[in-house]
C-alpha cells in the first residue's frame, strides 16, 4: 500500500498540487482512501487504547464522504432535490458513524411531522432491513442493505 501511495505521489502529480497542476480525481481519491486505511491499521496495531476507543477512532478515520450532504457543526442538509424522505434519510445515515437520534434526523430533514416520519419512513425501512430503528431508544442505524442503497444515490453534486 505504501509503495502504491509513493508511486502515485511521485509519478502522477498528486503530491505536487499547485496552481498549474490538476491531479486526477481518481488518483486523489485513491490516495485519500489508502491513507485512511493505513492510519486505521496503525491505530489497530499500535494503539494504547481500549478496543472500543480504537474502533471508534478508526471509524472516524474512514468516515464516508457524501457530497449530497452538507454539514456544519451539528447541522446537516441533503442538497439533492427530488429525493424521497427515505432516500434523504439513507444519505444522512450514510454520512454518520453509528446510531443517530431520531430527533436529529427529523431536524436535519425538516420533516413536518414526527409521527408520519416514523410511520412512512422509519418503520418501513426497518422492515426492509435497510435501517435498525430502535423505537425504545429513538435511534436509527444504517444496515448493510441500506448502505448499498445509499451508495447508489451518491453521485457528484
Amino acid at each position: 500500500m505504501l509503495l502504491a501511495l509513493y508511486e502515485i505521489r511521485n509519478n502522477r502529480g498528486v503530491g505536487h498540487a499547485g496552481g498549474d497542476i490538476d491531479p486526477n480525481l481518481m488518483d486523489a481519491t485513491a490516495v485519500l482512501y489508502m491513507s485512511k486505511w493505513l492510519m486505521g491499521e496503525l491505530v489497530r496495531v499500535f494503539h494504547d487504547l481500549t478496543v472500543e476507543q480504537a474502533s471508534s477512532l478508526v471509524e472516524s478515520l474512514v468516515e464516508r464522504e457524501v457530497p449530497q450532504v452538507w454539514a456544519e457543526g451539528s447541522r446537516k442538509r441533503v442538497l439533492s432535490p427530488g429525493l424521497t424522505w427515505k432516500q434523504k434519510t439513507l444519505l444522512l445515515l450514510l454520512s454518520e458513524n453509528g446510531p443517530v437520534r431520531e430527533s436529529d434526523l427529523v431536524k436535519w430533514l425538516e420533516h413536518p411531522n414526527v409521527a408520519r416520519f416514523r410511520r412512512d419512513v422509519l418503520r418501513p425501512a426497518h422492515k426492509e432491513s435497510l435501517i435498525d430503528y430502535e423505537e425504545d431508544r429513538l435511534t436509527v442505524r444504517l444496515l448493510p442493505p441500506g448502505v448499498l442503497q445509499a451508495e447508489d444515490l451518491v453521485r457528484p453534486v
